[in-house]
């Protein structure tokens, strides 16, 4: 399941006079979508090049610093404006967002599935006829429960939480067949116990003599007529910023998958998104925030499997709560605000507690670009979706309570410490949404199908173009979306295969 490494060409391998390569087809970001695509069509006999901006590879350490310079797109900077800040998380590397998540593995659920179905008039994403899908990639990324000996304190809390209260959940499925219990997922797992897609799908697609050119950014989507033929764009070292030679690959099939930041900034970079429709419109960000708790023994909810337990309380459909995992200088700095002295929050860390509130939600954005190619992101919050904040928070601190913890508080600002779930209610009751920390690593929806794309990923303006990645996604999902973006690479990639046939 997990393989070593795939040779991956990077900054050495482009001349100063450039390297032009031709395949069947280009994909562009080797993130899960554009994995899963490349790895159907080389197993179907496709040449396939991969593209990928980020380093060919992994450069892990347990920091934010090293995960943000070569593992996050734009450097981890980007951040949606509005009426409050988010703060967006988007991979890059042979990897893609893969390397840096929690390695959460839920399936679509089946109501979006069928919902999307209806919306579209198409029966390919339907819950059966995905399954084989899904079976075929679980195995392939080993992905599995928790397992109780690397859950670590704060997982079993949350556990013991939510089961004292009737509510449905447990440790997560994740795609970490050899965890180790280490916490250090969002900075790339140390121990390879991660079955990220560059060790789990990439080698096989390498193996049916798939490319990989990394190190290279592309700023050119090649247009003959009506038709995608391929693109542009440029080597750049990983270290030194120095930029070498061109990349050009020809390719009657052209995949972006960059992600839904990545690759409407792309498109809009390139002058292609006025001519595609509402590209970059309609981004969701499964946005939320955290809820801490103090016990009185050492939880150290930095160790053990990162985000490894969740429920949900059927009285708050789409609202999903799951375990909160940080360092301790990053958790220090979320308690600060509440006890003013950095020693008082240091001496409190090893014993929080803590859960994420994540919602799926209503509220839209618009992914744009500046002038410098950097992405230009807005975003407007629904007034129902902070409502659903607050009642998420509010169920939170019930469970952490219930779990041993013997006082919560929210990360948001103006609000004490509290003894209760009631109590949390009424500090949160007059806090607006500028008031709330937030954060959102799941963007989506901005090449939406059925507006930007076909359901099959082509665009409905421009042939022999396709997107494969979290932004064709008609609707907010609901749950962590990086199984959904690996299916539908998938299925989109057999399709094109399939056509070629």
């Amino acid at each position: 399941m997990i393989h070593p490494e795939p040779q991956a060409d990077g900054f050495q391998a482009v001349p100063r006079g450039g390297r032009l390569l031709r395949a069947d087809a280009v994909v562009v970001g080797s993130g899960p979508g554009g994995t899963a695509c490349a790895r159907a069509m080389a197993l179907a006999g496709m040449s396939v090049v991969v593209i990928e901006e980020g380093p060919q590879k992994s450069r892990f350490a347990p920091n934010q610093a090293t995960t943000a310079r070569y593992h996050m797109q734009e450097a981890g900077g980007i951040v949606a404006q509005g009426r409050a800040l988010v703060p967006i998380a988007a991979g890059r590397g042979v990897g893609g967002g893969s390397l840096i998540n929690s390695a959460i593995c839920f399936r679509t659920p089946e109501p979006v599935l069928d919902a999307w179905c209806e919306q579209l008039g198409d029966d390919r994403y339907r819950p059966a006829a995905l399954a084989p899908v899904f079976e075929l990639l679980e195995a392939k990324l080993g992905i599995g429960p928790v397992r109780e000996a690397v859950a670590g304190r704060n997982n079993e809390l949350i556990v013991q939480g939510a089961k004292a209260l009737g509510l449905p959940g447990g440790l997560l499925r994740r795609n970490t067949p050899h965890c180790a219990g280490c916490g250090l997922c969002n900075f790339g797992c140390p121990v390879s116990g991660k079955a990220t897609v560059n060790l789990a799908l990439m080698p096989e697609a390498v193996n049916a003599g798939a490319v990989i050119q990394a190190d290279t950014r592309i700023t050119e989507v090649l247009v003959e007529g009506d038709r995608a033929v391929g693109v542009r764009g440029l080597a750049r070292h990983p270290d030194t910023g120095e930029v070498g030679g061109r990349v050009e690959v020809r390719a009657e099939t052209v995949v972006l998958s960059c992600g839904a930041i990545g690759t409407p900034r792309l498109l809009h970079t390139t002058g292609l998104a006025d001519r595609l429709g509402p590209v970059g419109e309609g981004l969701h960000l499964h946005p939320g925030n955290a809820v801490l708790g103090i016990c009185d023994e050492r939880i150290e909810l930095w160790k053990g499997a990162t985000q490894g337990a969740y429920f949900e309380d059927p009285a708050l459909p789409g609202v999903l709560p799951h375990a909160f995992t940080a360092p301790p200088e990053a958790t220090a700095i979320t308690v600060l605000p509440l006890v003013g002295d950095m020693k008082e929050a240091f001496a409190l860390l090893p014993r929080l507690c803590g859960a994420v509130v994540m919602i799926s939600d209503k509220g839209e954005g618009r992914v744009g670009a500046f002038g410098d190619g950097r992405a230009k992101v807005t975003y407007s919050f629904d007034d129902h979706d902070v409502e659903r904040i607050k009642q998420g928070m509010v169920t939170t601190a019930r469970v952490l309570l219930e779990g041993g913890a013997k006082q919560v508080f929210g990360v948001v600002h103006g609000t004490p410490f509290c003894d209760s779930a009631e109590a949390m209610a009424q500090a949160l009751d007059d806090r607006v949404i500028r008031d709330f920390t937030l954060y959102s690593s799941h963007p989506m929806s901005t090449c939406r199908m059925g507006q930007v794309v076909h359901p099959d990923g082509q665009t409905l303006e421009l042939e022999g173009l396709y997107i494969a990645d979290a932004g064709i996604f008609p609707t907010s999902l609901g749950v962590n979306p990086q199984l959904t973006t690996m299916a539908l690479g998938t299925v989109i990639g057999q399709g094109i295969a399939d056509a070629r046939a």
